[in-house]
């Protein structure tokens, strides 16, 4: 059976194909990536669906399906800038802001405390993979969108320090 840490693998093992595929390979190469990239989010929406429902949420898919988030993010972003698709900034930001919430949840895993994903995290990690295949499929919006990103993400950070402020740490 196929678990979701299982998914959550599998998804921190794409990250090195899909950034050699988008910088590599000179015909084909974003096209891979941008299969690469989908696969990657169709078994993030997967995966925590399966913790879910069926009730298998671990502590190593805690921090696993994280850092496989963050794995890709980062990645998608760098090599964005490194096409000049995105501007720098976005993936400064970005990087910022991921490292602290890697801060908060050290010190959230460490106090056994769970702050559980909301509807804004979901809705910002949405407007990602629609900006990041819009980006990767050349439509001009796809820029626009990543902004959005940008803001929603940092707005989602906000209330998730709102929490671990809030919670009994």
């Amino acid at each position: 059976m196929i678990t979701p840490n299982m998914l959550t693998s599998l998804r921190i093992v794409l990250v090195p194909p899909m950034i050699y595929s988008y910088l590599y390979i000179p015909y084909y190469g974003e096209r891979i990536a941008f299969f690469v990239f989908a696969i990657s989010a169709l078994t993030d929406i997967l995966d925590g669906y399966m913790a879910r429902k069926y009730g298998m949420i671990t502590k190593l898919g805690t921090i696993l399906d994280p850092l496989a988030d963050k794995m890709m993010l980062i990645s998608v972003l760098a090599i964005f800038v490194l096409r000049k698709k995105v501007s720098y900034w976005i993936l400064v930001i970005m990087t910022l802001k991921e490292l602290l919430m890697v801060i908060g949840g050290y010190f959230l895993y460490n106090n056994d405390t769970v702050i559980p994903a909301n509807i804004y995290g979901k809705i910002s990690t949405f407007v990602f993979y629609i900006s990041g295949f819009a980006i990767m499929l050349g439509l001009s919006f796809g820029y626009t969108l990543m902004n959005i990103f940008v803001v929603l993400n940092i707005g989602t950070m906000f209330i998730y320090f709102y929490r671990f402020a809030s919670s009994k740490v």
